[in-house]
């Protein structure tokens, strides 16, 4: 008997409700509801990495994600991956170890990078071969929602996790309200003001 899904008020589309998504069923996995329709990651629980320096691991782990164990690719222990927060303008440096018995990678999807960080194998970069380390260095150049995961097989067995990149400032808020009247010939009017 097929178990349905629980029910959205909404279907979000595009890379915002993509990262929603992907928070809200690590979340629903988190808390098992339903532990049978959900992934619960075997080791840990994702966790918010965010600064200039951070540290990624890429390693398998055991999931359940129906009621039968199977191998999965984790980020830190954990899948999806950490949630990464980064900020518009900041020079990072991530740091990425291969504890994988295969070659992998990272991508940055959606991110205006230099070629040789892009973190595709063959053609940006020759991958990050088992038991080596690969230092990804950028400056961040845009705000967003974002994802990163392989360009390998290990995208397809969990390498991959959301990214949020703030803004460098606030914009400042600034509305205009546009007022239409009537006068008595019937003629319209409209006015501009700033608010």
């Amino acid at each position: 008997m097929r178990t349905p899904l629980p029910p959205f008020a909404e279907t979000t589309t595009g890379r915002r409700g993509f990262v929603q998504g992907l928070l809200l069923a690590t979340a629903l996995a988190t808390l098992g509801w339903p532990a049978h329709a959900f992934a619960v990651p075997a080791v840990t629980t994702p966790t918010v990495l965010s600064g200039t320096e951070l540290d990624l691991e890429i390693g398998r782990v055991t999931v359940n994600y129906s009621g039968k164990a199977s191998v999965a690719t984790a980020v830190n222990g954990s899948v999806p991956g950490p949630l990464i927060r980064l900020r518009e303008g900041d020079a990072v440096t991530i740091r990425v170890k291969n504890n994988l018995d295969e070659m992998t990678s990272i991508h940055w999807h959606g991110l205006i990078l230099p070629t040789e960080m892009d973190g595709v194998p063959g053609i940006s970069f020759g991958g990050i071969a088992p038991g080596e380390t690969f230092t990804y260095r950028f400056v961040v150049k845009q705000s967003g929602t974002f994802w990163y995961h392989a360009h390998t097989l290990a995208e397809q067995t969990g390498l991959y996790g959301p990214m949020i990149i703030e803004p460098k400032s606030e914009p400042p808020l600034a509305a205009t309200a546009i007022i239409r009247s009537c006068s008595a010939t019937g003629r319209t009017r409209l006015r501009f003001r700033s608010i």
